[in-house]
């Protein structure tokens, strides 16, 4: 067994923390040691090695602080420990560290050992020892020789005999010097230090020898350890090397022309490689470099507000496959998959993740998305232009009080709300009904239309309703489906609702309340999906105060109420009507019909107590009964009902005045209404009944008077 005694383990030094690189490497230099412990308010926290500082140590850093070396800062755990005074059989173990951390039978730290200091005690201490020494150089692969400090070669391994290509019996006569590199041997004893990757070729051996010095407690050169490797082995081993570097080489290429940005973190996560277009730099700080970043944690980024989340932390957490949008410090987003690598035993060893930079993509998607967005507008535009030509064409007017009618449809016909259309018979409430129709979300469904006055009672309900087979004698076998179930999706426009029976109107309440229809002959409710546009050209309200009409009903079908004005109160309309009617029966006959001034002056001061309908039927009679191609005012004149449209209104006084005067206010009165109305002093003449020169006259004389006012 070997035994440590405080006698033959080397003394730790230690600095603070705080300690400069400068002062380090000076003391590093005055002891002579290879380590350098460091603590913290007297714990010790590690070492570090000498060729570390030196490395770190630039002129430009004298004054940094050696927290700055933190990294370098090798753990006190990380090293193996062992006791004074207590035999160590594992020397295996031992000879595998790179110090040995020595303890007394207090647990603390009293000094530690390197390897040479283990090889010495091997060979101070008694034969069973040597051989176990001997034993271990033996089944080193590499050639191993010690020599002393005359130069000779003490001790070697076979894996050294055949190297050098030299047998055992003949090496005792034989110096290193002989064998080795005499100034390298001279050098090592004289100053103590290592050389490595010495190359030596003759024509007996080809090695690589690295010589290290093997050093008392006192620091004092007591021989030198040659390890040296065949060129046979060296040159597999480049190879290897070289085959790893390209390799690596590759796959550094590969990763450069992804466009994705590839990081390999470790399941702690540390940073441990990136591809080369990384953009961690710019992410983490403008003032990091690229090489600095190896070693770096990504969840400490996280909580530093770099990018947010971390998907690391999601694949530790969830272990699996995640992919996340992260949103950066420097409002970019970017595309983050993470991939967990697990190790035999299950647990994630490391985790790649793939990056992409999608701003530029979520700029064109919401660009993309802003365009479909007008493309959808522009497309219900189109269709609502559409809609509105198809609509020019059947609804002619160019009154406000239509327009404003229109513009309500167009506002209603977004939804699906009972309409309920009142006004004048002939004022076109059906037109109306399917503008609603056409503007609307169900133009492509189906618009139907039921007179409720035009129905006998007893079949209103199975029409409506529909009726299963043998629902009643007479009925279909097949049975029927009603006006509600044909509209479903679509619209049912009812005509005249104020002529349906008391009997049907409770079942027409059902429908709009429950939005279900039960068949005759069946107690199935069948669910539907129709909006509901009724006419009356009666007062609905007035029907309710007489019981004839339900007023649950009537509130049901008036939730959205369109008054639909006479034609007498829109004479604007007329001219329009009246072409639009004459270019269809001109088109439909191959005519070329046109109305005459006067003829049109006629159309425009009738009352037309039949509205729209009846000055369709006019322009008709009209065309058809015509032998010219213009129709005159007589020939319009005698198809109108003029004693029946005048409405006489007596005149009232409310003052006494001398009789004349009265006479002239009214003739004066009557002359300018008749001008304003008729346009023609001869118009105007015919409807006052009395000669066109008079009417003429009159009229100069009432315009003089008035410019003789104003003047």
């Amino acid at each position: 067994m070997l035994v440590f005694t405080e006698e033959n383990i080397r003394n730790i030094h230690t600095v603070s923390i705080d300690t400069t690189l400068v002062q380090a490497q000076k003391t590093l230099d005055e002891l002579h040691e290879p380590v350098l412990f460091v603590k913290n308010k007297e714990k010790l926290l590690g070492y570090v090695r000498a060729h570390d500082v030196a490395i770190e140590t630039e002129p430009d850093m004298d004054a940094e602080p050696l927290t700055l070396l933190h990294a370098n800062i090798i753990p006190i755990h990380f090293a193996c420990h062992v006791y004074c005074d207590v035999a160590v059989s594992d020397v295996f173990k031992l000879l595998g560290e790179e110090i040995v951390i020595v303890k007394n039978h207090h647990d603390e730290v009293c000094g530690y050992l390197q390897r040479e200091d283990i090889l010495i005690e091997l060979l101070r201490q008694d034969n069973h020892n040597i051989d176990l020494f001997r034993t271990i150089l033996a089944s080193i692969p590499m050639g191993i020789f010690v020599v002393d400090k005359q130069g000779d070669i003490i001790n070697h391994n076979d894996a050294g005999l055949r190297m050098i290509r030299c047998e055992g019996q003949k090496l005792p006569s034989r110096r290193a010097t002989d064998i080795f590199g005499a100034e390298q041997i001279s050098y090592v004893l004289s100053n103590g230090k290592a050389i490595l990757n010495q190359l030596h070729i003759t024509q007996e051996m080809g090695i690589l020898a690295d010589y290290s010095p093997i050093l008392s407690v006192d620091h004092e050169v007591k021989g030198v350890v040659i390890v040296v490797q065949d060129l046979p082995m060296v040159e597999d081993m480049v190879m290897e090397l070289d085959y790893v570097k390209n390799l690596n080489k590759d796959l550094k290429a590969i990763l450069s022309t992804i466009y994705d940005e590839i990081l390999v973190v470790s399941h702690k996560g540390e940073l441990i490689r990136f591809s080369d277009n990384n953009t961690l730099h710019a992410r983490a700080g403008n003032d990091l470099g690229t090489g600095s970043l190896i070693g770096k944690n990504v969840l400490e980024m996280e909580d530093q507000g770099t990018f947010n989340p971390s998907v690391t932390r999601l694949v530790l957490e969830r272990k699996r496959k995640v992919s996340i949008i992260q949103d950066m410090e420097n409002g970019r987003k970017m595309l983050a998959v993470g991939n967990p690598i697990f190790d035999e035993d299950g647990n994630i060893e490391r985790i790649v993740i793939a990056s992409r930079d999608i701003t530029e993509t979520t700029r064109l998607k919401s660009e993309l998305r802003e365009m479909k967005k007008l493309s959808r507008q522009y497309k219900e535009e189109l269709e609502s232009l559409k809609s509105r030509d198809t609509l020019n064409r059947s609804v002619v007017y160019c009154s406000p009080k239509i327009d404003r009618i229109i513009r309500e449809i167009e506002k209603i016909a977004r939804f699906s709300s009972t309409v309920l259309l009142t006004g004048e018979s002939g004022v076109g409430k059906e037109v109306f009904a399917k503008a609603i129709h056409q503007l609307g979300s169900r133009a492509n469904e189906p618009f139907l239309k039921i007179n409720c006055g035009a129905i006998p009672e007893h079949l209103l309900e199975s029409e409506l309703f529909g009726y299963e087979k043998g629902a009643f004698t007479g009925a279909d076998p097949k049975g029927k489906v009603g006006y509600f179930q044909k509209a479903d999706k679509g619209v049912l426009f009812l005509d005249e609702i104020g002529e349906m029976p008391l009997s049907l109107q409770v079942k027409i309440l059902r429908v709009l309340q429950e939005r279900e229809v039960i068949p005759v002959g069946s107690t199935q409710p069948i669910p539907i999906d129709v909006q509901i546009v009724a006419a009356t050209n009666k007062n609905l309200e007035k029907l309710v105060e007489e019981r004839k009409f339900r007023e649950d009903l009537f509130y049901r079908l008036n939730v959205i109420p369109i008054h639909i004005p006479p034609l007498r109160e829109r004479p604007e309309d007329i001219p329009v009507l009246a072409y639009s009617f004459l270019q269809r029966l001109n088109e439909a006959h191959g005519r070329d019909i046109q109305l005459s001034p006067d003829a049109l002056n006629l159309l425009e001061v009738y009352s037309w107590p039949g509205n729209v309908r009846e000055l369709q039927n006019i322009i008709e009679r009209a065309v058809v009964t015509t032998e010219d191609e213009i129709i005159a005012g007589e020939h319009v004149n005698q198809f109108l009902q003029w004693k029946r449209a005048a409405v006489k209104v007596r005149p009232i006084i409310t003052s006494l005045i001398p009789l004349q005067e009265a006479l002239d206010d009214v003739e004066e009165q009557l002359i300018i209404l008749a001008m304003e109305r008729y346009k023609t002093t001869t118009m105007a003449a015919r409807a006052l009944g009395i000669s066109q020169s008079s009417v003429s006259r009159k009229y100069q004389k009432i315009i003089q008077k008035q410019a003789g006012l104003r003047a």
